[in-house]
């Protein structure tokens, strides 16, 4: 049997693992599993038996009836009674460690007097293996029993030695009630024996007298003397004899009481004292385990060492023998002395790896071994410094737990990273890998959201963000989502100012308030008159500055050739003459180029009036002004046709 695996279970019962085999929340649907190291919903197991990945596993093996717990190191879980466990996030493990690490180490004078004394009785039980002294009432037992009670004094015992030291004496006490009792019954035996041998005397000498009367009566002639006598002196023989037979039947009645009494108080004294080491090794008291085990064997010297444990009992389960091997007190102490070895070694390995920065493996054994060996010296006196590294890394990964379960990915990466500076081993890539791959999942939800909601969906827009809500609660984009939701419920007063601008060729100003407009977008009737308004005013824009781009190259033209293009567009395109921006450029670019302007208006009102010939002076002026002017050639045409056809 492994003894490890057995301390393993022990640790499991003693810290309630057994009692908290509820399913976990588990991470939030849509998408890969929760790292398993990280899987943290405040249950300490998950049952197979809901978990159809695990259908069909084969159970863990047996040993002397005990299931032993797989560990898997790579996750940190234990599988053991149909669970996994993930030791490091197990409540009750988890607040006495928490503990553990707050506590200022027992390094006090009287710890340190306690501990000898442990020590010493060790060494005494030990070294009086087979030293005569063992004997009931020797004197190693008693110096143990003194050690015990003044062990008791120290705060910290919890008056563990005290419960085995009475314990101890109370088995003791049975033992010299049993040894006076046998020591009774000898002497009885010996009383019942000389009554016996009396009365047989007695039971002889009334034949020899009978015979004696018998032979007189059958005789010469003092037979008719004799034949009238009464032998009183026989009948006093036979109630001599009946006495004797009556007093040794009452002895023996008491020598059978003796020794039932014996045997009764045998077995009470050894189920009180079994149920003792058992209760001590289940609170992991291995010295008193390991102390109490070594007695038993000088109390109870008749070589019987099976544990009689209830069957229905919880630490009949932990030692049943499966193989039909009996547990033992010897398998208790074999288990405490395992358990001790196991506990130290741990701690070794926990300084090993803070030296190398392993923070990540140096907290798990340290788990393993407060579990284990709580009130062990090792554990106890475990460096204040040493534990306030581990608690940092400790407080991390229990922040990255909370984040997780919280679905913080942004929070979980964050802490991560601290992890990985303290850690020179810790592996981030499947918990990253994780968190990512939600918050893209998350991210592509909004964006189906957005979509949904352009395309007027509400009810897929609803179950869109919802979803990307559950994914990543803490998703910045949401806020985005949120505030198209706003949009969206105030559309229909945003849509009847739309509809009125447009009808107003108010084109401009729908341009200029376009993010709060764009819920008009939503509507496929307005849709296209939104994106028809936003590209004409984006293309006049465009226009205008190209033209005055081109005007700033020429001082002299370049305001008459952009007053020209502007009059031309706004002739031949209606909106272009309702847009106010084109208008107040057409102005500037009017007052730039003033005498070309009123060349052309002073010749458009001369033609009015049917002065053809000052019309004329006034386009040949404006032509000079800028020689490329088509409104200034177009009117000489009209005006030199009117003249030269004489139709004035």
């Amino acid at each position: 049997m492994k003894q490890e695996s057995a301390v393993l279970i022990l640790a499991l019962v003693m810290a309630g693992m057994s009692t908290a085999q509820m399913p976990t929340g588990g991470a939030p649907s849509g998408g890969s599993a929760v790292p398993n190291s990280f899987d943290a919903s405040g249950s300490a197991a998950k049952p197979q038996s809901n978990d159809p990945n695990r259908q069909g596993e084969t159970p863990n093996p047996q040993v002397l009836g005990i299931e032993m717990p797989l560990m898997d190191p790579s996750t940190d879980t234990v599988k053991y009674n149909g669970g996994i466990f993930d030791v490091g996030n197990n409540a009750a493990v988890r607040t006495r460690f928490e503990k553990y690490l707050q506590q200022v180490p027992d390094n006090s004078d009287e710890s340190k007097r306690y501990r000898a004394l442990i020590k010493d009785m060790l060494k005494q039980t030990q070294r009086a293996g087979r030293d005569k002294n063992y004997a009931v009432g020797g004197d190693v037992l008693i110096k143990v029993g003194r050690g015990l009670y003044k062990a008791s004094e120290y705060p910290g015992d919890g008056n563990q030695s005290g419960a085995l030291a009475s314990a101890i004496v109370s088995a003791l006490d049975v033992q010299r009630s049993s040894l006076a009792r046998e020591r009774d019954n000898e002497k009885l035996e010996k009383e019942m024996n000389t009554l016996i041998k009396q009365a047989d005397e007695w039971q002889n000498h009334n034949v020899t007298r009978k015979s004696a009367l018998s032979a007189a009566s059958n005789g010469g002639g003092d037979g008719k003397k004799s034949a009238g006598r009464v032998d009183s002196g026989g009948d006093i023989n036979a109630l001599r004899i009946a006495q004797y037979i009556k007093t040794a039947a009452k002895k023996e009645s008491t020598q059978a009481a003796n020794l039932a009494t014996n045997e009764s108080a045998k077995a009470v004294s050894k189920l009180n004292y079994q149920a003792m080491l058992v209760a001590l090794l289940f609170s992991r008291r291995f010295d008193h385990v390991i102390i109490g085990s070594r007695v038993y064997r000088h109390i109870f010297r008749d070589g019987d060492t099976t544990l009689n444990l209830d069957k229905d009992s919880k630490a009949h389960e932990v030692f049943s023998g499966g193989l039909g091997l009996p547990p033992t007190v010897n398998s208790i102490d074999s288990i405490a002395s395992n358990a001790r070895r196991d506990v130290d070694q741990s701690i070794q390995s926990v300084y090993g790896m803070l030296a190398r920065n392993k923070l990540g493996e140096a907290t798990q054994q340290l788990i393993a071994a407060v579990a284990i060996g709580e009130y062990m010296q090792s554990v106890a006196t475990f460096p204040a410094d040493a534990r306030q590294r581990i608690a940092q890394y400790w407080t991390l990964r229990k922040r990255a737990l909370t984040a997780l379960n919280a679905r913080d990915y942004a929070t979980v990466e964050e802490v991560a990273a601290k992890m990985k500076e303290l850690d020179v081993d810790f592996d981030d890539s499947m918990l990253l890998s994780y968190t990512t791959g939600k918050k893209r999942q998350s991210d592509l939800a909004i964006r189906n959201a957005s979509k949904a909601l352009r395309n007027g969906d509400e009810e897929n827009f609803n179950k869109y963000i919802t979803e990307a809500g559950v994914i990543w609660p803490r998703n910045p984009n949401l806020e985005k989502g949120t505030e198209m939701l706003e949009k969206f419920d105030a559309g229909d007063p945003v849509k009847e100012e739309f509809v009125r601008l447009y009808d107003g060729k108010e084109f401009r100003r729908i341009a200029r308030e376009r993010e709060h407009y764009k819920i008009v977008a939503m509507d496929p009737e307005l849709a296209k008159k939104y994106e028809e308004v936003i590209s004409l005013v984006m293309r006049m824009d465009g226009m205008l500055e190209q033209i005055k781009a081109v005007a700033e190259q020429d001082a002299t033209l370049g305001p008459c050739m952009a007053y020209e293009k502007l009059v031309e567009w706004q002739k031949a395109d209606e909106n272009f003459a309702n847009d106010t921006e084109m208008t107040l450029v057409l102005k500037d670019f009017e007052s730039k180029a003033h005498d070309f302007v009123q060349a052309l208006r002073d010749g458009d009102s001369c033609e009015k009036r049917g002065e053809y010939g000052s019309a004329l002076s006034c386009y040949y002026r404006a032509q000079c002004k800028y020689m490329q002017s088509t409104l200034a050639r177009e009117g000489i045409r009209r005006v030199t046709d009117i003249i030269v056809k004489a139709t004035y």
